[in-house]
């Protein structure tokens, strides 16, 4: 947690010296996602969807809200799980065509097992940080190369630490 925190600091001191740039003010994001789920000591690989929506309030700082989709199905048993996230992103707009990004994210996390036709759901509170970044191809578009997110959940009466990455397209709206 203090190295989330010490990369937010740097992150935000070297952006205080960035140039009035076209800064898009929002931004859509859609993706590919795997979740490496932590069971109880016992990791089940997941693979869904990760969508986002973020508006940005300056060069630096802005929010997202984020809602993602993983799925499996080991052994017959049927496993999601479901974020709805939202939080304050910090990007770093000043390199023409890279957008590194970190992020902090607290919301609803709802997972779900069942069995022949039986399951048992467990919506709760959960906790992400991370980042990523974006190349842009042009004003509008990018693709995220990479976005890798720490994800707490406290389902069943245990802590997992997952580990979540995704990659996808970014569209930019507007801009500042």
């Amino acid at each position: 947690m203090r190295k989330i925190v010490q990369a937010i600091a740097l992150l935000l001191f070297l952006s205080l010296p960035a140039m009035a740039q076209n800064t898009p003010a929002w931004n859509l994001y859609g993706g590919y996602s795997y979740l490496r789920a932590d069971f109880g000591g016992v990791d089940q690989p997941l693979q869904g969807w990760d969508l986002s929506v973020g508006q940005d309030v300056n060069r630096w700082f802005g929010g997202v809200l984020d809602f993602t989709g993983h799925y499996a199905h080991p052994g017959g048993v049927n496993v999601n799980v479901h974020t709805f996230a939202a939080g304050p992103r910090f990007s770093y707009h000043k390199v023409k065509n890279v957008v590194p990004f970190a992020q902090v994210l607290v919301g609803a996390v709802r997972g779900s097992r069942g069995y022949l036709g039986l399951s048992q759901t467990k919506i709760d509170v959960g906790f992400s940080a991370g980042g990523g970044l974006d190349l842009k191809f042009n004003k509008h578009v990018s693709i995220r190369i990479i976005q890798a997110d720490y994800l707490v959940t406290p389902f069943f009466g245990l802590r997992q630490d997952n580990l979540r990455a995704s990659a996808g397209l970014v569209f930019y709206l507007g801009s500042k």
